[in-house]
């Protein structure tokens, strides 16, 4: 109201200043009246006013607005705005507020919604994950539990057979190093204190490890090694180099082969597998990942190797080929 007071009164003080005569155009919504100091009415509808005083005013019904901005131009002092329905105005200032609030209110379970579908469902996947993981562990640990166990029994009954040796030797090592992987994940390694070990000695102690499972599927494993120290902690070396080898005899051809290197402060290691698509190359060192599911395995040995790498500041590169070679470098 008072906006439009101000706009009334600048056209008096105008029309005047103009030696035009005084007109008072009609406002939507309001009755407008115009005084002089002897409040008579100059021009306008006449109606009660409470205070010829500058202000608000209001009762049951109306709202009032005084304005003396005129400043007696062409006899005007009192310039009083009536709103003719204030009732009506109030009512439709509420149902809008309460239509902006039902909007807001809308809009914000909407926007909740999807923020919580989007932050939900990382938290989705890997409770999927965890339970292909749970599924994969029992099935993985009870296959070579089970053949430890027919073996053991037919060494019970028949005579000492190298082949069933090797059977057992090999299934053992698969359980070990199952557990080995599990315990260093559940416990972090943090009792493990760092100490400049001789990387060469760690690799040759591994690759005796795992002997017999190369020698199962036929590989030809050739290896350069030179003396390379290291600040490490000697399980985390030993689950480094051990999930390597693992994965290079696990995902190889029968018959194929793998090419270790350490030399130039680098270690490499290349087997001539089944390769890995380019657009999967970022995802294998997740854990639970496994871009194969041809072979056993939970996906956590190249987050294992990740995890070292990251710990001791290690760059780790790799490169493949479907069908090809691949290999994983690390820079010490």
């Amino acid at each position: 109201m008072q906006n439009v007071a101000l706009s009334i009164s600048s056209k008096i003080i105008s029309s005047y200043m103009h030696a035009e005569e005084l007109y008072v155009e009609p406002v939507v919504g309001y009755e407008i009246a115009l005084y002089s100091a002897d409040k008579e009415l100059i021009d306008g509808e006449a109606f009660e006013v409470a205070e010829f005083e500058q202000g608000f005013y209001e009762d049951k019904e109306f709202d009032y607005f005084v304005d003396l901005s005129p400043q007696l131009h062409h006899g005007v002092k009192y310039l009083v705005l009536k709103s003719k329905n204030a009732n009506e105005q109030i009512l439709k200032l509420i149902q809008n507020t309460l239509l902006i609030a039902i909007f807001s209110v809308i809009l914000v379970v909407l926007v909740g919604y999807f923020l919580t579908k989007m932050f939900l469902k990382p938290i989705q996947n890997e409770r999927v994950k965890f339970d292909k993981f749970i599924k994969d562990s029992t099935h993985e640990l009870n296959t070579p539990i089970t053949a430890i166990l027919m073996s053991i029994d037919r060494l019970k009954r028949e005579n000492i057979d190298e082949k069933i040796l090797s059977r057992v030797q090999i299934s053992a090592k698969r359980v070990q190093k199952i557990y080995s992987d599990l315990t260093y994940l559940l416990m972090d390694n943090k009792n493990q204190e760092a100490n400049t070990l001789n990387l060469k000695s760690i690799i040759e102690n591994e690759l005796t490890l795992y002997e017999d499972l190369a020698s199962k599927k036929s590989l030809t494993i050739t290896k350069e090694l030179e003396d390379l120290f290291f600040t490490i902690d000697e399980v985390s070396a030993q689950r480094l180099f051990s999930n390597l080898l693992s994965n290079a005899i696990k995902y190889n051809k029968h018959g194929g082969i793998i090419e270790i290197k350490l030399q130039g402060g680098e270690f490499i290691i290349s087997n001539s597998g089944v390769g890995i698509k380019k657009e999967l190359q970022d995802k294998i060192f997740d854990r639970f990942y496994r871009a194969n599911d041809a072979e056993g395995g939970f996906g956590i040995g190249l987050d294992i190797v990740k995890r070292v790498c990251n710990k001791y500041n290690i760059g780790i590169e790799i490169s493949s080929k479907e069908s090809a070679m691949t290999s994983i470098k690390l820079k010490f």
